[in-house]
């Protein structure tokens, strides 16, 4: 019985060891610049921007077509972006998420919203997370 408790004990200080020695070797894995914060803004009609976090400016670059500038510490090409219409019977999605010929600046975000109903573009405010 004593034969058990020590070799049940001897198992676990070796995995208690084990991972103490793996945990350092993950978290220099992960370097600072793999984590990114995250950006919320809501953007008007207009393209104006009414509210935002971690956005530098909006603007409207043409009938349904929209430019979200993020900051710096948000990641564009490596986020998660979730859309949701402001208004009814707009549907935005991203066409892309860095530079464009619409959207010319760095890190940023290019938003084309369409009328459901015609399936052509359309103006249309919009909401924006990116995590």
């Amino acid at each position: 019985m004593l034969r058990r408790t020590v070799s049940g004990a001897f198992a676990l200080t070796v995995a208690g060891l084990i991972t103490a020695a793996a945990s350092p070797a993950l978290a220099e894995s992960q370097s600072p610049a793999d984590f990114y914060d995250s950006a919320a803004a809501i953007i008007n009609s207009d393209g104006s921007l009414n509210n935002g976090t971690n956005v530098v400016r909006s603007w409207r670059a043409g009938t349904g077509r929209y430019c979200v500038q993020l900051d710096h510490s948000v990641s564009a090409p490596h986020t998660l972006i979730q859309l949701t219409p402001r208004e009814p019977r707009r549907l935005p999605n991203i066409a892309y998420r860095n530079p464009s010929t619409t959207c010319y600046r760095h890190n940023t975000i290019t938003v084309t919203v369409y009328d459901t109903n015609t399936g052509q573009l359309a103006n249309g405010g919009f909401d924006l997370l990116a995590i």
